[in-house]
């Protein structure tokens, strides 16, 4: 059984988006940690993006990205990984 996400200051790491692999230009954000939760939002990140975030305990395989919307990323998609850490 997964462990307590701990969002904190001290626990969040930087991210760099790079979807490139799978043809992606960018990812969009998901308003939950499922893939089918993309959010049709114009600031979502393109390859190259950075941002701060948290790896997910509770949800493997995802990161809770530091945004006012409170979005998520999958750490990989088509088993090929877009989320890069710093």
């Amino acid at each position: 059984m997964a462990g307590k996400d701990d969002f904190t200051e001290a626990t969040k790491v930087t991210i760099r988006l790079d979807a490139s692999a799978n043809g992606c230009t960018g990812m969009f954000w998901r308003s939950k940690p499922e893939m089918n939760a993309s959010v049709q939002a114009p600031d979502w990140p393109r390859n190259g993006a950075t941002f701060k975030g948290w790896k997910s305990v509770e949800h493997p395989g995802w990161v809770k990205v530091d945004h006012p919307k409170d979005y998520w990323l999958p750490i990989e998609q088509h088993g090929k990984p877009v989320c890069h850490f710093n």
